[in-house]
C-alpha cells in the first residue's frame, strides 16, 4: 500500500496524468486507506478496529462516486442532487473523524463550530446574522462539489508536501541523526553548558527536516535530555531545552518545518526568496538559545561537556545531509518545482547514502521509515481537507471579515493592539498541530487581519507564521513540552514554563519585522539598520536575563527594573523608530550590565 503510494505520487510529479481534481481525490482515497489500516492495526479495541476497517470501503466507495462523476459535480457545485448532499456528508464526517483521531479533539472542533454558524448564524441577532444557506448549498461547497475539502490546501498535499515529507523520512533512514548528534558534541565541548549546546544544535539540524516540533523532540530527545540531566540540568530544564531546540529547526532554512514551501505557494514569490528572508531570524533565535543555555548553566554550576566527537560518523554523515540538501536546494532556488525537486532530492540522498557501508540503510529500516513518512504526509493530506472545510465555512458566511472586523474595532485601529491580539489568536489556532498545518490555518485566518492594518503580504504571512511555531512551546498546550516531560519523568506545567521561559524573548522578534527590512535583509537606511539590529539584541537578551533572573549573578529588583525599561523601549523603537525610545533602551542596558559587573567583582 505504501509503495503504490509513493509510487503514484512520483508517478504524478515526473508525467501528470490526470487533473488537479482527480490527484486530490486519489490523493484522498490514498490517505483514508492508509491511515484506517494503521489504526485498525495498531489500537487493542475491537470495536475501533471494526470502525476503521468498515471505514475504509466506506471511503473507497465514496470517493469512487466522486471520480465517476466529477465533471456534473463541478459544473452543479452549489446545486446538488440528494445523492451528491449523501455522499457529501460523509465525506465531511469521515474528514474531520480522521483528523480527530490523528490529532486530537481541539481543531475539529473549531470546525465544527464554524460549520454551525455557517448552518444556523442567520439565528444569530446583530452584526454577525448572516443570509440563510439551504443545506445543500452548503455540503456542495464543502465537499461534493469539489470545494472545501479539494481546493487549494489538499492539492498543496499532493504536489508540495508529500515527496518533502518522504524526503525527510528517508533522511532519517541513513542515520543523519548520528552525524547531527557528533556535530553537537563537538559543539558542546567548546561552549559553557555544553550538553544542553548539544541538544541545541543537533535537535535544531534534525528539526529542518521534521515537519513537527513534537517529534522532533521525540526523535533526539530520548538521547538528550538523558544526557543533560546526567550533566547536572535540572529534569525540567533538559526537557525545556530540547523543546526550545526541536521547536527552533521549524523556522531554520532551508525546510523550514516544510511550511516555507506552502508559504511560497500561497503569496506567490519564489521560495529562494523566502529562504533568504528567514535567515536573520533563525540566527537570532538560535544565538538566543545558545545564551540561555549558557545563562542557565552559569548559575547552576554546570561545567562544559566532555564527550568525545566520533570523527568516522561525523565525516561518513557530512555529504549524506551536505549533498542532498544541496541538490534540493538548488534547484528549488532555480525555480523547479517543489515535487520535482523533492524527488531529485530523494534520489541524491539515497544514491550518496548508498556509496559508504556506515551509511547504508537497511532495507527494512528503509520500509519502515517510509511507512511511518507515508502515514504523517497522510496525516497531513487529511488535516488539509479539514483545514478546507474550516475556511470554507468562515468565507462562505463571512465569519472572516468579520473576524478582522471585530479586531480592528477592539484595537481602534492602532498597530501595536493589533499585533498583540494577532499574536493570541495565531497561536490560538495552532496549539498542537504540525508546523506545517499550524502556518496553514493562521496564513488563512490571522495574515488577512495583518495585511488590512497596511502591512505587506509577506511581513503578515511571517509574523503568524513565527506565532505558528512558538505554539509547540507556549502554555497551555505546549504539545513540544509535553513531549519533553515524558522523556525527562518530569511534571509537565513545569516544564512547559521553562520551555516558555526559554522561548518567550523570541516572541519579540516578529514585532521587529512589521516596520525593518533590515530583519528580513532587505534595505534601510544604515544608520537606522545598525540601531534597529542593536536594539533587537537588547530587547531579546534583556528578556532572557529577566525570565531567568540571571546574567553574571542572580539579578535584585532594581536590575529587573531595567531590564523591563530595556525591552520594552527597544521593542517600541522597533515600532516607532522614536530615537528617545532606544537612548532610554541602551541607558537601561547598559545601566544593568554595570550593577551585575559590580555584584561579580564584590563576589569576587
Amino acid at each position: 500500500m505504501v509503495l503504490t503510494m509513493v509510487a503514484y505520487h512520483i508517478m504524478i510529479v515526473w508525467k501528470p496524468l490526470f487533473g488537479s481534481q482527480i490527484n486530490q481525490n486519489n490523493h484522498l482515497g490514498f490517505c483514508f486507506v492508509l491511515l484506517f489500516l494503521h489504526w485498525a492495526l495498531i489500537d487493542e479495541r475491537r470495536w475501533v478496529k471494526i470502525i476503521c476497517l468498515m471505514c475504509i470501503p466506506l471511503s473507497l466507495g465514496l470517493l469512487t462516486f466522486m471520480a465517476m462523476e466529477n465533471m456534473r459535480l463541478m459544473m452543479e457545485a452549489g446545486f446538488p442532487e440528494n445523492r451528491d448532499i449523501v455522499v457529501g456528508v460523509f465525506l465531511i464526517a469521515l474528514v474531520m473523524a480522521a483528523t480527530w483521531k490523528a490529532f486530537g479533539p481541539i481543531f475539529p472542533v473549531m470546525v465544527m463550530a464554524a460549520l454551525a454558524y455557517t448552518l444556523w448564524g442567520h439565528l444569530v441577532p446583530g452584526v454577525l446574522n448572516h443570509p440563510k444557506f439551504e443545506f445543500g448549498y452548503v455540503v456542495s461547497n464543502l465537499s461534493s462539489g469539489f470545494q472545501g475539502i479539494y481546493g487549494m490546501l489538499l492539492d498543496a498535499s499532493v504536489n508540495l508536501l508529500f515527496l518533502l515529507i518522504i524526503f525527510g523520512s528517508i533522511f532519517e533512514a541513513t542515520g543523519v541523526t548520528a552525524f547531527f548528534m557528533e556535530l553537537g558534541k563537538w559543539l558542546g565541548r567548546n561552549l559553557v553548558g555544553g550538553a544542553g549546546q548539544t541538544a541545541v544544535f543537533s535537535s535544531s539540524f534534525v528539526g529542518m527536516v521534521n515537519g513537527a516540533a513534537a517529534a522532533n523532540v521525540a526523535i533526539t530527545g530520548s538521547y538528550t535530555i538523558p544526557v543533560m540531566k546526567k550533566a547536572g540540568f535540572r529534569s525540567e530544564t533538559a526537557a525545556a531545552i530540547e523543546a526550545m531546540a526541536s521547536t527552533g529547526g521549524q523556522l531554520t532554512p532551508p525546510i523550514m518545518g516544510i511550511a516555507v514551501f506552502v508559504m511560497a505557494s500561497f503569496i506567490g514569490v519564489s521560495y529562494g526568496e523566502l529562504m533568504f528572508k528567514a535567515v536573520l531570524p533563525a540566527v537570532f533565535y538560535y544565538a538566543l538559545a545558545v545564551f540561555g543555555v549558557i545563562i542557565i548553566a552559569s548559575r547552576e554550576k554546570i561545567p562544559m561537556g566532555t564527550e568525545q566527537m566520533n570523527k568516522r560518523v561525523f565525516w561518513s554523515g557530512m555529504p549524506v545531509f551536505v549533498v542532498p540538501m544541496g541538490v534540493l536546494t538548488t534547484m528549488l532556488i532555480f525555480h523547479f518545482s517543489i515535487g520535482y525537486s523533492a524527488l531529485f532530492g530523494i534520489i541524491t540522498i539515497l544514491v550518496v547514502s548508498m556509496l559508504q557501508k556506515i551509511t547504508r540503510p537497511a532495507l527494512s529500516v528503509l520500509i519502515r521509515n517510509l511507512v511511518t513518512g507515508s502515514i504523517m504526509a497522510a496525516s497531513i493530506g487529511i488535516a488539509c481537507g479539514c483545514i478546507g472545510i474550516f475556511i470554507k465555512s468562515l468565507t462562505l458566511s463571512g465569519a472572516m471579515t468579520k473576524l478582522a472586523l471585530l479586531v480592528g474595532l477592539i484595537s481602534g485601529g492602532h498597530l501595536l493592539p493589533t499585533l498583540l491580539m494577532t499574536m493570541i489568536l495565531s497561536i490560538v489556532l495552532s496549539s498542537s498541530m504540525p508546523t506545517v498545518i499550524a502556518y496553514i490555518v493562521v496564513a488563512f485566518v490571522s495574515a488577512p487581519i495583518l495585511k488590512d492594518m497596511g502591512l505587506s503580504q509577506q511581513v503578515a504571512h511571517f509574523f503568524v507564521f513565527y506565532f505558528a511555531i512558538l505554539a509547540a512551546v507556549t502554555p497551555p498546550i505546549a504539545g513540544a513540552a509535553m513531549v519533553g516531560s515524558q522523556i525527562a519523568g518530569s511534571s509537565y506545567m513545569k516544564v512547559s514554563w521553562e520551555s516558555f521561559k526559554l522561548v518567550g524573548p523570541f516572541f519579540i522578534l516578529p514585532y521587529f519585522t512589521v516596520k525593518n527590512p533590515i530583519v528580513f535583509m532587505e534595505y534601510q537606511p544604515p544608520v537606522q539598520a545598525i540601531a534597529v539590529l542593536f536594539a533587537m539584541v537588547i530587547a531579546l537578551g534583556a528578556t532572557m536575563c529577566l525570565f531567568q533572573g540571571y546574567c553574571f549573578k542572580p539579578t535584585g529588583r532594581m536590575e529587573k527594573l531595567f531590564l523591563i525599561a530595556a525591552a520594552c523601549c527597544a521593542v517600541l523603537y522597533g515600532l516607532y523608530h522614536h530615537t528617545a525610545l532606544f537612548a532610554v533602551a541602551a541607558v537601561s542596558a547598559v545601566a544593568f550590565l554595570v550593577v551585575q559587573r559590580k555584584k561579580q567583582r564584590n563576589k569576587n
